[in-house]
């Protein structure tokens, strides 16, 4: 094949766009759109070598593996290396056994597997500080390197028109699972293979002839035009909260065919720009590049203490990435790339990944058994960074439990013969979290309590959060507890809380966390942002009425407030490696944040029959505090952890619940 340096100048832009997006620069939101460039081109230049080869009688099965390990393993091995040798410096324990396991995916080609079973939403902020997240893309290459020269071996025994009919099914196929997937199960459509296919596919169909040749000079152009055009628009326009992959991956995507298409047609204005020294340079070491670039921006990350790094750092990492970059093409790269008597055998190839493999796994274990090695932790460091695991051990028994199933009961044990409780607490994760402190509350005034909570179902009548897919049934859920109210006679007070300023401003503290939560009515389609607060509007006051109606008082429980970063990572960070601080967020902030909420929370708070209780005058006094005598009051960024929960809910709810407890139930 013809070397083709307008590819290279492709390959410069898709790595140079995703290397400034998660470095944070402004006006490259959408820049991990260069991963689907990145996947047609892969498709282009694999499936054209081994088109070829099979056209030419010389396809070696094993020659191609071999290929693929000199270009993949030794520089993805030396980084994997480096980023466990910085995590050993670095890391918490919990975030290096977190890294060990995901540098044992790594190696075996199932990054993307790995993250997706981990429940690791790629744009939430926690992964923000997985060094290895971005290797997802290569299991995707990889899963593809393994799978498809066998079947181009098998499909290539067809007449050529059949060979690329079955070919445009298969990606058809991929394409409308990816557009369906994108809004049903959106983590595994991200991830996993067989939606991304579809983008490799596009290359494919490209290198065994599917699309015409083109004799129309200006033809050619507008489509090298239009192709970059597209990728650019993506780049700039897209950020978190687009679906990728399925239709809108159709822009950068169809871009990158285009540009390649038009490529092979003649020399295109775009394809000079695309062929000059720089582009071609970077394209060069786009893959060691894409190697280096997250992992340092990291670690810049968590010496920085936030998820945001300052322009200064920006560049720095940008530079350093660069350099690593150079040097791993230089030294690592090509080295191992050539072949015997100037390069490497195949047998000292196959040998040292098989060591390398074993070395990794060999570290990855022991990482995991000896659980990250905590005793690198100082005492005050240890003690900040406990409060990650101090999370109510009922949570995850308890959760999404149905009254069918059999709530979790709190508080006093005298009175669980009778089976009758005093108090409901009902909603999200948040209610979770504040179960362990109202616990004690009643278990110091003799009563006995019930909990009906769900991860990411806020207490809402009739409503579905979309972007949690089909399976998550948030309006059964809240329906089953509605109606166990009005079967029983127990329970007089309900308390309501939940997340509530995520469902109406999708991201209250102002930092990207993932795609928008989508409030819907049971069974019906996506809203804009007014709908939606609308929606959450009436469906709270709906809710309230709907408790009133049988008797019962509502205590409402404001947003906890949000901290914007998790707080004993970040101030075990600050003991272990004198990570700085970020700025912890006032009284103001927080109420600002939660102006929108608060005018619905009030409107509800009209009844005589609903109290609304906050946690804001406790800890915001004021600036928020998120830590006493050294233990974190919080878990994460926004859930309570046990410690804070049992010293804020009783203080926070003393009142509310205070005998006489609540009037009695109307009939």
């Amino acid at each position: 094949m013809e070397y083709r340096r307008d590819i290279d100048g492709v390959r410069a832009i898709a790595v140079m766009s995703v290397v400034l997006c998660h470095a944070g620069v402004p006006g490259f939101s959408g820049g991990l759109v260069g991963v689907d460039v990145f996947f047609v081109v892969s498709g282009f230049l694999i499936a054209g070598i081994l088109h070829r080869e099979l056209a030419a009688g010389r396809f070696s099965l094993i020659s191609f593996y071999e290929r693929r390990a000199r270009r993949i393993l030794p520089a993805l091995f030396f980084a994997i290396a480096a980023c466990l040798v910085a995590g050993a410096v670095l890391l918490l324990p919990d975030m290096f056994v977190g890294l060990a396991r995901s540098a044992l995916a790594a190696i075996f080609f199932s990054s993307n597997i790995w993250f997706w079973y981990a429940n690791a939403d790629y744009f939430a902020p926690d992964a923000d500080l997985e060094p290895l997240l971005h290797t997802w893309s290569l299991g995707v290459e990889e899963q593809f390197y393994i799978v498809f020269p066998l079947v181009l071996w098998w499909l290539f025994r067809l007449p050529r028109r059949a060979m690329i009919g079955a070919f445009a099914g298969l990606c058809l196929a991929s394409f409308l699972l990816s557009v369906w997937a994108s809004g049903a199960y959106p983590r595994a459509n991200f991830y996993l293979a067989p939606t991304r296919a579809w983008e490799l596919g596009l290359g494919v169909l490209l290198a065994v002839g599917a699309f015409p040749v083109c004799r129309s000079a200006r033809l050619a152009q507008a489509a090298s035009l239009l192709g970059l055009g597209a990728i650019l628009a993506a780049v700039a326009f897209f950020d978190s909260t687009t679906l990728l992959p399925g239709l809108a991956a159709v822009l950068p995507a169809f871009g990158a065919l285009a540009l390649l298409w038009s490529g092979e047609q003649r020399i295109t204005v775009a394809g000079r720009m695309l062929s000059g020294s720089i582009p071609v340079a970077i394209g060069l070491i786009s893959y060691s590049l894409y190697l280096w670039h997250w992992p340092i921006i990291v670690y810049f990350k968590l010496v920085g203490g936030t998820l945001e790094i300052t322009p200064q750092q920006m560049l720095a990492a940008i530079v350093l990435s660069l350099a690593c970059a150079y040097a791993s093409w230089r030294f690592i790269e090509t080295p191992f790339r050539r072949r015997a008597p100037n390069g490497f055998t195949s047998r000292f190839i196959l040998a040292s990944s098989s060591a390398a493999i074993a070395a990794v796994a060999v570290v990855a274990a022991t990482v995991n058994v000896w659980e990250g090695f905590p005793g690198r932790l100082s005492r005050d460091a240890r003690l900040a960074y406990s409060g990650t695991f101090d999370i109510d051990g009922q949570r995850d028994r308890c959760g999404g439990k149905t009254p069918q199933e059999g709530l979790c009961r709190i508080g006093a044990e005298a009175g669980a013969a009778s089976g009758k409780n005093s108090i409901l607490l009902w909603g999200d994760s948040h209610a979770g979290a504040i179960m362990s402190g109202l616990d004690v509350l009643l278990e110091r005034s003799n009563k006995q309590g019930a909990v009906a909570f769900k991860g990411g179902c806020p207490p809402l009548l009739g409503v579905e959060r979309q972007d949690k897919g089909p399976d998550h049934d948030c309006s059964d859920f809240n329906a089953a507890v509605m109606s166990m109210l009005r079967k029983r006679r127990d329970s007089p007070v309900v308390v309501l809380s939940a997340r509530w300023s995520r469902i109406v401003n999708s991201d209250p503290t102002g930092e990207r966390s993932g795609p928008e939560p989508q409030l819907v009515r049971k069974g019906g389609s996506e809203n804009g942002p007014e709908q939606e607060y609308a929606l959450f509007e009436s469906a709270l006051l709906k809710t309230v009425r709907a408790i009133r109606s049988t008797g019962r008082k509502v205590i409402i429980v404001d947003d906890i407030p949000d901290i914007g970063w998790s707080v004993p990572r970040v101030l075990g960070l600050n003991h272990f490696i004198d990570a700085a601080l970020p700025p912890v967020p006032t009284r103001a902030v927080i109420e600002a944040r939660t102006a929108r909420v608060n005018r619905v929370l009030e409107i509800a708070d009209r009844d005589a029959g609903v109290q609304r209780v906050s946690a804001v005058p406790l800890l915001c006094r004021p600036v928020c505090m998120v830590a006493k005598n050294g233990i974190p009051l919080y878990s994460d960024e926004h859930h309570l952890s046990v410690f804070g929960s049992t010293t804020l809910v009783p203080m926070m709810m003393k009142d509310a619940v205070a005998p006489p407890f609540a009037p009695p139930l109307a009939r």
